[in-house]
C-alpha cells in the first residue's frame, strides 16, 4: 500500500532511536510519523512493484510513502565516491592510516570471549551505515504507540541472494549454522522491551532494555528461543500480565496465519527479510487501548434500515456495510494495540513460475508453531486457550470470489489496467469515457473489444472509464503518482523523436529512422514495437516492420521471420496482436501482406548461419521496398528482435548482423544496462551503409511485463493457427478442403541435430503422423534442391486434416486459396 503524506526535506530529519537491527543511519520525521531508511534502488523498486502488482502482498509491508535523496547533489565531494571503512561517527575513512586506525579501534573495543561454553551477551555499538545516497520513506510502525515494544525476527535458513559475493555467502552461512536459522529458519535479530529489566543499569534513558543483533547470535538458541519470545511479550515490570500477554499473542497468531496465506499465494524470493513485531509495551496503556477498541466494536449502531457492527483494530476499520463518516472519525483516533509487518527487501524479487518462497515460509511457520514436539511457543504466540482480554483482528472474513461479472474500471491519467485473459474464455472491454489505448492502438468509444489468452494492458493518457465483462486470471490497476513515473512516457518521447526524423526524411527525400528494439527475454520488446508502429500509423506514416524473433509470429506462425508495411491500424484483438493476413472473408481492419521466411527453430542461436542467411534475404527485399515507395522510405523500419541473454556472444553477434544488414541507425535497449553498454561499445565507431552514426538508447522496461510459460506460448501458437484457418469470434472462415496424391507432394522437415548433425532439410514421406500438422507452402518448384526450397519465401500455410496411407491421399485445408501442392 502506498501512502500520500508529504515527503519531508532531508534537513528536517532526525535519528531514529528505536532501531533494533539492520544498518545504522535510520531516521524519522520531526513528528515521528515517518521512518526513513537508507536503501538500494532494488528495494525501492520492490516496494513500487508490490504496490502496483501485488496489493495483497503490499498490505503485509509498511505503508510506502516514496523515496528521497539523502544529500544535496551539488554538495557531494570526492569522499562520497571513495570506498573505505565507515567509523562509528559515520565518517568515511578512505586513507590507509585512517582505515588502520578505525580497525584498531574496533579491535580494542571487542569484548573478549568468555571462558564459559555459553557466550555472554552485552550491547555493542551501532551497526555500520549502508553506503547509499537514497532512502525509502515508510510509515513509522512504532510511531503510533506510547511505549512500543519492538522485535525484529529475521527469516530464512539461507540469508544471501544469488548475486552475493562468495565471501558474503560463506559468512552468512556460518551465521545461519551457528544460530536458530539452521533448524528453525529464523533468528531474533534484535528487540526493545519497555522496562525489560528490574535492574536500572540495564535500561537506557527511555527505560528500555535493548537487545542488539549479537544477542540473537550468541545468547538465543534452539532450546531457549521460546523463553526469549516470552521475555518480549510477558513483562510484569511494565504491567503486561499473563492475560494481556496472551491477548497480544493471540492477535499475532492471527496475523501470522494471514502472512503465511499471502506468501503461499505469491511467487517471490526474499533473503534476510524480517517480521517486525510491535505492540504497546506499557501495560496500562495496552489495557486501555484494548478496552477502547472493544467498546467501539460492541457498541450498537443505528442505521436507517437495520443495525450492524463494525470490527476495529488498531485504528483500522473492517466494515460489513456502508461507512459512516462519524464512525470513521471516531475509529481513526483509537489507540494502537499491535502491528505485524514484513520488512527489509534489499534482496527481494518476484519469481513467477518458481512457486512460493519456502525459505521464508519455514521461518514463519516455526515462529507460529514453535520448535520441537513440546511446542512451548504455545505459551507465547500460538496460544490455544481462550483469552480473557480480546484484541480485535484487522483481517476481514474471506469474501466470495467473483468468477465473472460486468464491472467498471476507472483510470487516472497515465494509469494502466493490466489483465490476463484466460485460455478458452473471453474478456470484453468497452471504453465508456475518456481515451485509452492498447499497444498504441486507440480504442473506439463504446466498441466492444474481445480478448482471449492474452496478457496485456490498457493505458490512458487523459483518464478513462472502462467496462469489463468476463473473468480474468489476474487484473489490477497500476497507479502512478504522476505521469512521468510511467515508463510509457519515455516510449512516447521516443516516438516524438522518430516522428521528427520521419518529417525531416520526407522533406529531404532520404530514408527515415531504422529502429531495432533489443533486450533480454521478457522485457516487452514486442509490445514496444507494436506501440511505436501504432503511433507512427496514427500520424500518417507507413513504417516497414520486421519480426526477427522466430518464437513469435507477426502476421504469420511462430518459427518464421516476416516483414510488412503497416499503412493502416493494427488489429488489437487478433491472436498475435499484429492483425490478420489475407483470408477468404472480409475484415473490419485492412489486412497486411507480409513477406514470410520459414526458419523452423525457436531460437535464432540454434542455427545461426541459416538465420543470418534469412536476415540477409529479408534485408534485400526491405531495401527494394524502401526504394520503390517514398512514403515507406521516409517512414523507416522498426525491427522487433529476438530476446537474447546478456552474456550470449552469439546472440549479440546476430543482433550486430541485423544492424548491418538493415542499416539500423537507432538501437533501443529495454531493461538491460549491461547489453546497452556492450552495444554502445560495439557500435561506438561504426556507421550505417548510408554513413549515419548508430545511436544506442537505453529505456526502462515496463513493470507490467510478465513472463509467459511454455504452456501459455503453446496456446498462443495454437490460437494463431486456428485463427488463420477458421477465423475468430468476429469472423468465421470456411477453409477449402483438397485431396492431394502422395506423389504430388514434396515435404521437407528441418533435420534433427542429434541425428544428422548438419543444418539441412530432410525429405519426409507423407504418413499418418503428419495429421494435424501445419505445412508451409514455399515459392519453389518441385524439382528445386532442398537449399533453394528452404531459403525461399512462404506463399501460405495448409493444415493436414487426414492422411490415408492405403489410398495414398492427403486431405488438406487451405484458407480459401487454391495452393499448388508444393511443401
Amino acid at each position: 500500500m502506498m501512502g500520500n503524506k508529504e515527503i519531508p526535506h532531508r534537513d528536517t530529519l532526525r535519528d531514529y532511536g528505536h532501531a533494533v537491527a539492520g544498518h545504522a543511519g535510520t531516521m524519522t520525521s520531526a513528528n515521528g510519523e515517518l521512518f526513513i531508511k537508507p536503501c538500494t534502488q532494488s528495494e525501492i523498486d520492490f516496494y513500487h512493484s508490490a504496490n502496483r502488482r501485488h496489493p495483497e502482498f503490499s498490505d503485509l509491508m509498511p505503508l510506502f510513502m516514496g523515496s528521497l535523496k539523502l544529500s544535496d547533489p551539488d554538495s557531494l565531494d570526492i569522499e562520497a565516491e571513495v570506498a573505505g571503512v565507515i567509523s562509528d561517527a559515520g565518517e568515511i575513512q578512505a586513507t590507509r592510516d585512517q582505515i588502520r586506525a578505525t580497525i584498531a579501534a574496533e579491535a580494542a573495543r571487542a569484548v573478549p570471549e568468555p571462558e564459559s561454553s555459553v557466550p555472554a551477551w552485552a550491547p555493542k555499538a551501532k551497526s555500520k551505515k549502508i553506503k547509499t545516497d537514497q532512502a525509502i520513506v515508510l510509515e513509522n510502525a512504532s510511531g503510533v504507540f506510547k511505549q512500543p515494544n519492538i522485535l525484529d525476527c529475521k527469516l530464512g535458513v539461507r540469508l544471501w541472494a544469488d548475486d552475493a559475493p562468495a565471501e558474503k555467502k560463506q559468512r552468512f552461512d556460518k551465521i545461519s549454522a551457528a544460530t536458530t536459522h539452521a533448524k528453525l529458519g529464523f533468528r531474533i535479530a534484535g528487540m526493545r522491551v519497555f522496562r525489560g529489566s528490574e535492574n536500572p543499569a540495564e535500561l537506557d534513558g527511555d527505560q528500555y532494555r535493548v537487545y542488539d543483533k549479537d544477542y540473537g547470535r550468541t545468547t538465543v538458541n534452539n532450546d531457549n528461543v521460546v523463553d526469549e519470545f516470552r521475555r518480549f511479550v510477558f513483562n510484569t515490570a511494565a504491567g503486561v500480565d499473563e492475560d494481556l500477554g496472551r491477548a497480544v499473542c493471540a492477535a499475532f497468531v492471527r496475523d501470522l496465519k494471514h502472512v503465511q496465506d499471502v506468501l503461499e499465494r505469491h511467487e517471490s524470493r526474499m533473503y534476510s527479510a524480517s517480521l517486525l513485531f510491535v505492540f504497546e509495551g506499557d501495560g496500562e496503556a495496552l489495557r486501555e487501548a484494548i478496552e477502547e477498541n472493544n467498546e467501539l466494536v460492541e457498541r450498537p449502531r443505528v442505521r436507517d434500515r437495520d443495525t450492524s457492527t463494525k470490527r476495529v483494530d488498531s485504528g483500522i476499520v473492517m466494515e460489513e456495510e456502508d461507512d459512516e463518516d462519524e464512525y470513521e472519525d471516531e475509529e481513526s483516533s483509537l489507540p494502537a494495540i499491535y502491528s505485524l509487518k514484513l520488512i527489509d527487501f534489499a534482496h527481494a524479487t518476484w519469481t513467477p513460475g518458481q512457486g512460493p518462497d519456502e525459505n521464508v515460509l519455514k521461518g514463519r511457520q516455526h515462529v507460529y508453531s514453535g520448535p520441537g514436539p513440546s511446542n512451548r511457543t504455545s505459551k507465547t504466540f500460538n496460544s490455544p486457550s481462550a483469552t480473557p482480554t480480546h484484541v480485535p483482528t484487522d483481517r476481514p472474513a474471506a469474501q466470495p470470489v467473483v468468477t465473472t461479472s460486468t464491472r467498471t474500471v476507472r483510470l487516472n491519467p497515465a494509469w494502466e489496467w493490466r489483465f490476463e485473459a484466460p485460455i478458452g474464455s473471453n474478456v470484453v472491454v468497452k471504453l465508456l469515457s475518456g481515451t485509452a489505448e492498447k499497444d498504441g492502438v486507440e480504442l473506439a468509444p463504446r466498441s466492444a473489444y474481445t480478448f482471449s489468452n492474452i496478457k496485456s494492458r490498457i493505458l490512458t493518457w487523459q483518464g478513462c472509464e472502462l467496462e469489463v465483462d468476463g473473468r480474468c486470471d489476474d487484473e489490477f490497476v497500476a497507479e502512478y503518482a504522476n505521469p512521468a513515473a510511467n515508463p510509457a512516457v519515455s516510449y512516447l518521447n521516443l516516438h516524438a523523436a522518430l516522428r521528427e526524423m520521419r518529417i525531416a526524411a520526407a522533406r529531404e527525400g532520404r530514408e527515415g529512422p531504422r529502429v531495432l528494439v533489443a533486450g533480454p527475454p521478457v522485457t516487452g520488446k514486442t509490445t514496444l514495437a507494436k506501440t511505436l508502429t501504432s503511433y507512427a500509423v496514427k500520424q500518417g506514416h507507413q513504417p516497414l516492420v520486421v519480426n526477427a524473433d522466430p518464437r513469435e509470429g507477426m502476421l504469420s506462425f511462430a518459427g518464421t521471420l516476416s516483414a510488412a508495411v503497416f499503412a493502416t491500424i493494427i488489429d488489437p484483438e487478433t491472436a498475435t496482436g499484429w492483425g490478420s493476413t489475407p483470408a477468404s472473408a472480409p475484415s473490419a481492419v485492412p489486412v497486411k501482406l507480409p513477406l514470410v521466411h520459414y526458419y523452423g527453430r525457436q531460437s535464432a542461436e540454434e542455427e545461426p548461419d541459416f538465420y543470418r542467411e534469412l536476415v540477409g534475404r529479408m534485408a534485400g527485399t526491405v531495401s527494394g521496398r524502401l526504394s520503390e515507395d517514398e512514403s515507406v522510405k521516409s517512414s523507416g523500419v522498426i525491427v522487433d528482435s529476438m530476446g537474447i541473454s546478456e552474456k550470449s556472444k552469439i546472440g549479440l553477434d546476430l543482433l550486430a548482423h541485423i544492424v548491418d544488414e538493415l542499416s539500423i541507425n537507432i538501437i533501443v535497449v529495454l531493461g538491460s544496462t549491461r547489453m546497452n553498454a556492450e552495444l554502445m561499445k560495439r557500435f561506438a565507431e561504426e556507421k550505417t551503409s548510408l554513413g549515419e552514426p548508430i545511436t544506442v538508447v537505453l529505456l526502462d522496461k515496463s513493470e507490467g511485463v510478465v513472463e509467459r510459460d511454455e504452456a501459455f506460448e503453446q496456446h498462443s501458437r495454437d490460437a494463431a493457427i486456428k485463427e488463420y484457418f477458421f477465423g475468430d469470434a468476429r469472423m468465421t472462415l470456411s477453409p477449402q478442403i483438397q485431396q492431394v496424391d502422395f506423389d504430388s507432394l514434396v515435404i521437407y522437415k528441418p533435420s534433427d541435430y542429434s541425428t544428422y548433425g548438419e543444418d539441412t532439410l530432410i525429405r519426409e514421406e507423407p504418413s499418418a503422423l503428419m495429421q494435424h500438422w501445419a505445412l508451409a507452402i514455399m515459392h519453389a518448384g518441385l524439382k528445386d534442391p532442398p537449399e533453394t526450397v528452404r531459403a525461399a519465401s512462404v506463399m501460405g500455410f495448409v493444415h493436414v486434416a487426414d492422411v490415408d496411407e492405403e489410398r495414398r491421399k492427403v486431405k488438406i485445408l487451405a484458407p480459401g486459396i487454391d495452393y499448388h501442392a508444393r511443401a
